[in-house]
C-alpha cells in the first residue's frame, strides 16, 4: 500500500445530516455538530436525548436522509484520488445506519469505511451507541503502514484533528470559524476538492465538477 487517503463523510462528501434532519424535522437542537462541539460522546448522548424527546426513530431519520444526496463532486473527487494510485479509507464519526445509501451512491465498499453502529430498542428507537474506537480518528491511521510522503487525510471538524496530524498531508475542508480558530498551522485550509486536486498536481480534462465546496440543504 503506497498512498493512503483518509477522508471523513458529512461536510467533506455529503452535507451535515444532523443540520439537514435538524431543518426536515424543525428541531433546532438537531444542528448543534462536531464543527460547535468538541466532545463527540457527549454531543451523541444529547442528541439521543432529543430525538427521543420528539420521538424520532431510526427508520424516521433514514427515511429523511434518503432526500439528501452526496455534495456536488464527490464522486468524481474519489475517482480521481483512486485513479492518481489513492487507496481510499473513510474514517467517519457517523454511523453505518446513516452512511450505507450515501456510500452506495459514492461506489465506496463498506469494507473500506470505518464508522461507528447505532443501536435501537424493539420500538425502533436509537438507545445507544456502539463505538468502534475510543481516542480518535488517528486510532485507524496507526493500523496502517504508511510512508509519511504518501499519506493525506481530509476532515471538516473538530473531531478531524488527530487523524490530519497523524498523515503527512492534512486539509481542513471548509471549516466553520470555530474550527478555523483551533485549527493547527500545520493543516492545508481548502473549500473546494479542486483545491485539494490542485495541491496533489492531478490533471483534470473537466475541472468544473470539482469547484464546489459544500452542498446545499
Amino acid at each position: 500500500m503506497n498512498k493512503v487517503a483518509f477522508i471523513d463523510v458529512e461536510g467533506v462528501l455529503v452535507p451535515e445530516i444532523w443540520k439537514f434532519l435538524a431543518k426536515r424535522l424543525n428541531i433546532s437542537e438537531l444542528s448543534i455538530t462536531t464543527r460547535e462541539v468538541e466532545d463527540y460522546q457527549k454531543l451523541m448522548l444529547y442528541r439521543i436525548a432529543v430525538l427521543e424527546k420528539y420521538k424520532i426513530t431510526l427508520p424516521k431519520i433514514q427515511s429523511i436522509i434518503g432526500q439528501l444526496n452526496p455534495i456536488e463532486g464527490a464522486k468524481e473527487f474519489l475517482h480521481a484520488l483512486k485513479m492518481k494510485g489513492f487507496e481510499i479509507k473513510i474514517v467517519s464519526d457517523c454511523f453505518r445506519e446513516l452512511l450505507e445509501g450515501f456510500l452506495q451512491q459514492l461506489e465506496v465498499p463498506m469494507d473500506t469505511v470505518y464508522c461507528h453502529r447505532l443501536q435501537v430498542d424493539s420500538a425502533g428507537y436509537i438507545n445507544k451507541v456502539l463505538y468502534s474506537r475510543q481516542h480518535g480518528k488517528h486510532e485507524i491511521i496507526g493500523k496502517y503502514p504508511l510512508s509519511l510522503g504518501n499519506s493525506m487525510a481530509i476532515g471538516d471538524a473538530f473531531n478531524d484533528f488527530s487523524m490530519l496530524e497523524a498523515v503527512s498531508h492534512g486539509y481542513l475542508f471548509s471549516p466553520s470559524k470555530e474550527v478555523l480558530e483551533k485549527a493547527l498551522p500545520t493543516f492545508n485550509i481548502v473549500n473546494s476538492y479542486q483545491e485539494v486536486v490542485d495541491s496533489i498536481g492531478i490533471k483534470f480534462f473537466d475541472n468544473n465538477a470539482f469547484c464546489q465546496g459544500h452542498g446545499k440543504l
